[in-house]
């Protein structure tokens, strides 16, 4: 099928056996911004100096130094050999536990996705300090080294650990780097895309009871570690990046929103929700 005849016609009988993925599947993003602005509002609650930076504008050493440690944080860049790797398990992964093609070719489509993320963050990288460009930083968080061994597992993963960088993403909208200010809202559409893929399989695998239970058992593990995700609720970094414009909100600030999100999805699908403080590690 070529480019011209995207998306399929779902009357044509032909094009259904050859193309798996479903007509307006993907981006899972566009349903979801159709109804309306799917994610709270993050609201900066204190008065603060207004900053503003662009690349290779002179900038304070603390604040420098921030960015760097929030583009360490992200670790979708292009020549993090970390990232790449996690790119290349993801599609092991899915080549061996996708239940049908039309999911592997959603997997396809993640990582295409992630790629032009680690090309964007890549290019803010390089405006802002060559030497780190090349520099690979493993994935510090536990969150990407708990093991998947089933594909409900691959699910909660894409559904709550992707959902966590949409949400940081919307609290770059007012950054003070302009850079990343300007790729704010492309990154956030995508990443709520890739945990709206998560929650598609999530239903496809709630609808059997076997497969419902499994995702339950699952489900404090990655429960705890996305909540986990946003750090501590103490960190001492968390007023430096405020007070420079970096962030908006404090850390248990933006995880009781993401909190309340996720539960009412995880009700909707007729799961019991974890324990808040089980498994924590951070909090």
């Amino acid at each position: 099928m070529s480019l011209d005849d995207w998306p399929p016609d779902p009357s044509n009988k032909t094009d259904r056996a050859t193309d798996p993925l479903k007509p307006g599947l993907w981006p899972f993003w566009q349903r979801a911004y159709a109804l309306g602005d799917p994610l709270p509002e993050l609201q900066c609650r204190v008065e603060r100096p207004q900053y503003s930076f662009d690349e290779g504008q002179e900038m304070p050493e603390e604040y420098r130094s921030l960015l760097l440690k929030m583009l360490r944080h992200e670790g979708e860049r292009a020549g993090n050999k970390s990232f790449l790797g996690l790119m290349g398990t993801c599609l092991e992964l899915a080549e061996a536990q996708a239940p049908t093609p039309e999911a592997r070719l959603l997997k396809a489509e993640y990582v295409a996705e992630e790629l032009k993320h680690a090309i964007m963050f890549h290019r803010l990288a390089l405006g802002l300090d060559p030497s780190f460009v090349l520099q690979d930083v493993p994935y510090a968080h536990y969150a990407f080294h708990l093991p998947k061994e089933t594909w409900a597992d691959d699910a909660l993963f894409h559904f709550l650990i992707d959902l966590n960088g949409a949400f940081h993403a919307r609290d770059w909208r007012d950054s003070s780097y302009i850079p990343l200010r300007k790729i704010s809202r492309t990154v956030e559409r995508d990443e709520l895309g890739h945990s709206e893929m998560g929650y598609y399989f999530l239903q496809q695998l709630c609808a059997h009871n076997r497969e419902r239970a499994l995702v339950q058992r699952l489900l404090p593990k990655w429960y705890a570690a996305a909540l986990d995700m946003f750090g501590r609720s103490d960190s001492p970094n968390t007023p430096k990046f405020i007070k420079w414009g970096l962030k908006g909100v404090g850390n248990e600030e933006i995880r009781q929103k993401y909190k309340a999100y996720i539960d009412a999805k995880l009700i909707a699908l007729g799961l019991d929700l974890p324990s808040e403080l089980h498994g924590r590690r951070f909090v």
